[in-house]
């Protein structure tokens, strides 16, 4: 027969699943493409067919993309300051 766990056993057993869950929650995984992935190349040309076609920036296209997508991308126009 299995012996007995103590309340405190098993809260100690519990806090440490719970920790466990926590650490792989907060490990964020790392994408790993490089132009030489699978696919990347047709993504590639595929974008930047579509800025010449639509006469916009490539830039502007990912932008277009990440809305129909939502995807939840935020990309924010960042300012140029002039190099005086």
């Amino acid at each position: 027969m299995a012996a007995r766990r103590s309340k405190e056993e098993i809260i100690k057993e519990l806090e440490a699943k719970i920790q466990k869950l926590r650490d792989q929650a907060s490990v964020k995984k790392e994408v790993k493409i490089t132009k030489e992935s699978l696919g990347i190349a047709e993504v590639i040309s595929a974008i930047e067919q579509a800025a010449e076609q639509n006469n916009i920036s490539v830039a502007e296209v990912i932008k277009v993309v990440s809305r129909i997508k939502r995807t939840g991308l935020q990309i924010e126009n960042s300012v140029r300051k002039s190099q005086d």
